[in-house]
């Protein structure tokens, strides 16, 4: 793979982990052979295919129920002033329901990023949908526009080798969760969130996803590294810069206020 293609894989991938919703295209059953669009929340599964937590009363349920060609368009939401100059990619697949085996799996990942969610669950026309990614098509700028193959931006071992934090993810993430809650509390603060409890929900080599908890809400942000990190040393270095920097502008916040 040649080395722009192998920086667009990385690029996409990372825009699909850090947004949390699309657009979902389905093919309109009730308008035959016409495309339907509707703004679908995901989660990844640890294969790093979107799945969806989606109602049968819904139009796009019955659509792929009919016929399961989809495809769920994710933007840089960073770059909503100016749409055109933010990254985008267009998964392209079949969404199909979880199987069984793989349905408890689905339900953590998703209610790791949309606590709300929960009571779904207990309404039984809710099912999970996954989309297995066949294409990919990712603008990361100005004639910088790739077809990419879907198993290559999804699949965790094609991510292991450009995301060099991609195996030892998970337990940066049950580190910071045990032993540092007050720091990720404190990112919270920073962005805004007034946290009573946060979690980190994912980390990547540019920056790391929380989701914060406080006054019966929940609530997504991400924080982006002062450079990228490649080993977990790097992390560690670049995590302690960050709430170094969050304590400063808290000390001179307190201070403003007195």
């Amino acid at each position: 793979m040649a080395v722009s293609q192998s920086k667009a894989v990385l690029e996409a991938r990372e825009l699909i982990s850090s947004e949390r919703d699309g657009m979902l295209c389905t093919l309109s059953k009730r308008i035959e052979g016409w495309p339907f669009g509707s703004i679908a929340p995901y989660a990844l599964m640890d294969s790093g295919e979107p799945v969806l937590l989606i109602s049968e009363i819904a139009e796009h349920t019955r659509n792929l129920r009919a016929d399961a060609r989809a495809s769920l368009l994710v933007r840089d939401t960073r770059a909503l002033a100016d749409p055109q100059a933010g990254a985008r990619a267009t998964l392209i697949g079949y969404a199909m329901p979880v199987p069984a085996p793989y349905f408890e799996r689905a339900r953590i990942r998703y209610l790791e990023l949309f606590p709300n969610s929960a009571g779904f669950f207990e309404a039984h026309d809710f099912s999970f949908f996954q989309i297995e990614v066949t294409h990919v098509r990712f603008i990361g700028g100005f004639g910088e526009i790739y077809w990419l193959p879907g198993e290559v931006v999804t699949d965790p071992a094609a991510a292991s080798a450009l995301d060099p934090l991609a195996w030892q993810a998970r337990r940066i993430c049950e580190h910071m969760n045990q032993d540092h809650t007050d720091a990720l509390v404190l990112f919270a603060r920073q962005a805004g969130v007034q946290a009573e409890t946060a979690r980190m929900i994912h980390v990547d080599r540019s920056g790391f996803d929380v989701v914060a908890i406080g006054g019966g809400t929940h609530k997504h942000f991400r924080v982006e590294f002062p450079a990228p990190v490649a080993t977990g040393e790097e992390t560690r270095a670049a995590m302690i810069e960050l709430v170094r920097r969050a304590r400063q502008q808290s000390q001179a916040a307190s201070k403003d206020n007195q």
